[in-house]
């Protein structure tokens, strides 16, 4: 602003204020007043100088005071004064916090950690740890309190004991000692009732099977009511100590129990494997039990898992099963009346065997031409009605075959049900991709048969790119769709020989029989572009969905644990070099 006019900038000075919003304060016409005339505010604030110079007086050992106070000073500059309180009230506590402390907090704790750590044959733990939790308790609402009890703890915890003895008790809050507080009635009553509590409602209702051990216990809570001094008490542990050891040992008769259990149920599933060797659909259930048995330590998640999977299963079997059982009947039936068939055409064969024999016989002793002709008028009636037998016969033997031919494809039909139905088992229920028992049973075929035949065997693991972000954006829901879309297109991509299987989450494993690396490769690849033709709907949003790939080629001796964690670092090495890559193992092989 060029002039200097009083009343020019006076007229200015307004015309900003109302520009800028701000109300006609003196503060703030004159803030705006030295703008325009581009001069210093000064503004002396006699309050403020005399409590910045005593506040400058005290102790600033600790950055956060000084900074404190730098800010404190910006702010009466500024005449920000609504911020000046707090800001006082938090330079004082910065600046005292570190002067009222026996020992800094950081370096207290260092203590603490280290002498915790420390063995001390006349110093057991329960008895450091009995004193922490104590003083914790006691003095956790106060910092400066709490701070010297623990400077005093780690005192009494390093001395000799010797002096330990000599030193005093932890004071509580209300200046007794840790032994008074601890053997006060009132404490004494509390932990007493105390033990009541967890044993009546957190042991008894665990022992409802041991009718003893529910008496002893019932026993031992009459008695804990009744301790009223130091004779009762120690009358007490000796019995609570013995029904303790009582209790370990049940324990450890139901841990060697179900171990047994276990054991007989292994016997019985390898019985019956052994058994049913044609059963297909029987070993597919026997299997998936023996899988879960040898697994360690057995959750109830997975006997969950497998209860709702085999449920399911059994009852998919259970219809094809009474299906079967009709067809079988039939097959049954037709078999009978094809039976029954040909013994009725026996029969009738050996009666016309007998009367074209009396014929003959009639025909030996005949020289009357009458009686010649009656003869042949019969031997042409019986003929006649041995061919409508014959005819009738064989008509309904074509019948028979066609029906039992019919009741044989049902039953294979049936049999082939059943066996899918047992290899549900196998399969990952979210994706119907084969799990992780699937691919063991099919990695396991295809080595042996490469073993046999020297073919080639890759195998691909994949790992679909940014799935968490997916997840957390459009919901789990959205993930579990995107899973099944990818193996949606991984079937329809691959050949019928290819197998891809759920290793766990967002991984995937695809079985190439008879496939060299370069060409798995390439058809690994080809998928990649076959998801990026179409996009994948997440509420509404159009998603690519991207995979990083590990190729592996399996080699003469390798089990398959081995190619899978080939295959798992190809794949990492995918996802370093940008995701949705494809990598080989193969150039690890020396």
């Amino acid at each position: 602003m060029t002039t200097q006019n009083p009343i020019e900038v006076a007229r200015e000075t307004l015309k900003q204020l109302s520009l800028r919003k701000l109300l006609p304060t003196p503060e703030n016409f004159e803030r705006v007043y030295h703008e325009l005339t581009q001069t210093p505010m000064v503004r002396d604030n006699k309050l403020a100088i005399l409590l910045l110079r005593a506040l400058e007086t005290l102790p600033q050992d600790n950055v956060q005071a000084k900074v404190t106070l730098n800010r404190l000073k910006q702010v009466c500059d500024e005449n920000r004064w609504e911020q000046a309180p707090q800001l006082v009230i938090d330079f004082l506590r910065s600046s005292f916090a570190s002067q009222q402390l026996t020992q800094s907090w950081g370096l207290l704790i260092q203590n603490l950690i280290k002498s915790w750590e420390i063995r001390q044959p006349d110093l057991p733990q329960h008895h450091k740890q009995s004193t922490l939790e104590r003083v914790l308790i006691n003095y956790g609402n106060q910092p400066e309190e709490l701070n010297q009890k623990l400077v005093g703890l780690l005192q009494n915890w390093n001395a000799a004991p010797s002096v330990r003895e000599t030193l005093p008790e932890i004071e509580t809050v209300n200046g007794e000692s840790s032994a008074d507080t601890l053997t006060s009635p009132d404490s004494w009553q509390a932990w007493q009732r105390t033990l009541a509590f967890a044993l009546k409602h957190g042991l008894e209702p665990r022992l409802a099977s041991y009718p003893d051990l529910v008496d002893n216990l019932e026993a031992l809570l009459k008695e804990l009511d009744g301790i009223v001094d130091d004779a009762n008490l120690n009358a007490f542990m000796p019995k609570l100590r013995a029904f303790m050891i009582k209790l370990e040992l049940q324990s450890q008769q139901e841990g060697r129990l179900a171990t047994g259990l276990a054991n007989l149920l292994k016997l019985m599933l390898d019985n019956i494997a052994e058994l049913n060797r044609s059963d297909d659909y029987l070993l597919g259930q026997v299997g998936s039990l023996q899988e879960m048995l040898s697994q360690e330590p057995l959750s109830m998640q997975q006997i969950y898992q497998l209860e709702s999977s085999l449920k399911e299963v059994i009852r998919k079997q259970g219809m094809l099963k009474s299906s079967l059982d009709e067809a079988a009947s039939s097959l049954r039936a037709l078999l009978d009346r094809f039976v029954s068939r040909l013994a009725a055409m026996t029969d009738s064969t050996d009666e016309f065997h007998t009367k074209i024999q009396n014929h003959s016989e009639k025909l030996k002793h005949t020289s009357n031409v009458d009686d010649l002709g009656g003869i042949i008028s019969a031997l042409m009636e019986d003929t006649s009605i041995m061919q409508l037998d014959l005819t009738r016969s064989r008509d309904e033997l074509v019948s028979a075959k066609e029906q039992v031919e019919a009741a044989e494809h049902r039953i294979h039909e049936l049999e082939a049900a059943l066996e899918a139905a047992s290899a549900k088992v196998k399969e990952d229920q979210l994706t119907g991709a084969y799990n992780r028992r699937g691919l063991a049973e099919y990695f396991q075929r295809e080595i042996s048969r490469a073993e046999r035949t020297a073919a080639p065997l890759s195998v691909a693991l994949i790992d679909v790119d940014n799935f968490k972000q997916l997840n957390d954006r459009y919901g789990h829901l959205a993930g579990d769709d995107a899973l099944k879309y990818l193996v949606d297109t991984i079937k329809h991509s691959l050949r019928p020989a290819d197998i891809v299987a759920r290793f766990g989450g967002e991984e995937f494993v695809i079985l190439m029989p008879d496939t060299p690396e370069t060409e798995a490769i390439q058809t690994v690849q080809r998928l990649q572009r076959e998801l990026t033709k179409t996009f994948f709907l997440a509420n509404n949003d159009k998603l690519l969905i991207t995979f990083s790939a590990g190729i592996a080629r399996w080699h003469l001796g390798e089990q398959e644990a081995d190619v899978l964690e080939r295959a798992d670092h190809a794949m990492y090495q995918a996802k370093i070099n940008g995701k949705n890559r494809v990598c080989s193992a193969e150039n690890e092989i020396a």
